[in-house]
């Protein structure tokens, strides 16, 4: 069962195998055949989701920014957690490191304007 996963590149996973003795002696070979083919099923009926590290940002726009933001993180596939509205908008997105340090460069040619940022945590993204 791990060759299978090493196999497929897979990791955090967790695979069970319950067998019940029903009276037949399978010997190592059939029951490494047994868990292997019942893993092999499992695994078609998964959805895999992938990860990367990532970071938890709240950035900070205008009212009249905050479309303009929504618009240019769902272009960029940047996960929007949160929005506080309070004196200014407050959003908190998920993004990579990449996508973090492009915004970052880019600052000034943005379509919107960054008031301010602030990097919360970091932490494991799905990779869309």
């Amino acid at each position: 069962m791990l060759n299978l996963l090493t196999s497929q590149n897979l990791s955090n996973i967790l695979i069970i195998v319950t067998r019940y003795f029903g009276g037949i002696l399978l010997g190592t070979g059939g029951l490494v055949k047994a868990y292997t083919a019942t893993s092999m099923e499992a695994l078609k009926q998964v959805n895999i989701v992938q990860k990367e590290c990532g970071k938890e940002v709240k950035v900070c726009v205008s009212y009249a920014d905050l479309e303009k933001l929504k618009y240019d993180c769902k272009q960029k596939n940047i996960a929007i957690v949160d929005i506080f509205y309070e004196e200014a908008v407050n959003v908190i997105i998920e993004m990579s490191q990449e996508k973090l340090e492009e915004m970052l460069e880019q600052k000034e040619n943005l379509n919107f304007k960054l008031l301010k940022y602030e990097i919360l945590k970091e932490k494991f993204i799905t990779v869309t």
